[in-house]
């Protein structure tokens, strides 16, 4: 499966994104795409968005670069699974384009809670 994560990029994600995902071996049966991995962005196309299979948005931060991506997405028909840390709240928008929105309380709950909608 071929995952996009999508993130603000206003937050700590190597330390709270990248590397709970990476340090989890779940992860090594999948093409994760890390788009900022080692502070270097990878440049998608609009036509790049549609060869992905899911897309997991960590959404406790709003982005509008991320808002565009998760409307390619959408406009795709990619499912958006969007989490948010507990005590952040997601905007509406946001929520209106997702399969799901999932709370989460720290990485380990993060990292357990979009392997369960991976397996679904």
């Amino acid at each position: 499966m071929r995952i996009y994560v999508a993130h603000s990029t206003n937050i700590d994600y190597e330390n709270e994104i990248y590397n709970p995902l990476k340090n989890d071996s779940f992860f090594l049966g999948h093409e994760v795409v890390l788009p900022h991995e080692n502070g270097v962005s990878i440049n998608n196309s609009r036509e790049d968005y549609k060869n992905y299979d899911i897309v997991i948005a960590e959404c406790s931060e709003p982005s509008t670069g991320m808002g565009i991506e998760l409307g390619w997405f959408y406009d795709d028909e990619k499912p958006i699974y969007c989490f948010y840390k507990k005590g952040t709240e997601i905007s509406n928008a946001v929520a209106s384009i997702a399969e799901e929105t999932i709370e989460y309380e720290d990485n380990q709950d993060f990292v357990a809670k979009v392997k369960e909608f991976i397996t679904k």
